[in-house]
């Protein structure tokens, strides 16, 4: 009688662990094309190459690194190991409103115009 519950035993482990091998070398690998896709998108929206000029110390000397600063904040705040946040780019875009809409009304020719140009500004705001 034990040899029979053995040999049962033994049968039923010999049957699971081959049930399992022939599965395992049947599976084939899945070549998932999406993480490629991904990261392809990712190498483009992070890619350097628009900002490149815009840093470039002749253009940050010429007109100030304000949007070398933006450009810069929204390319490394893309792709999945994103350093930066919006919040962060869009206080560098309100920086350089801010000082745009200033130098706008300060070369207004006349106090009343320039008064009501930083008035609408600050209502607006």
């Amino acid at each position: 009688m034990v040899e029979l519950i053995l040999s049962g035993f033994i049968g039923l482990f010999i049957g699971i662990g081959g049930t399992i091998g022939v599965s395992h070398l049947n599976k084939k690998p899945i070549d998932d094309k999406t993480s490629h896709t991904q990261q392809e998108i990712i190498k483009q929206l992070t890619n350097l190459d628009i900002v490149e000029k815009v840093c470039s110390p002749e253009y940050i000397q010429e007109k100030g690194n304000l949007l070398c600063r933006e450009l810069s904040c929204l390319v490394f705040s893309r792709g999945i190991d994103s350093q930066t946040s919006g919040s962060q780019c869009e206080e560098i875009s309100n920086i350089q409103n801010t000082i745009s809409l200033m130098e706008y009304c300060r070369d207004q020719k006349d106090s009343d115009t320039k008064s009501t140009c930083y008035e609408l500004f600050w209502r607006r705001k």
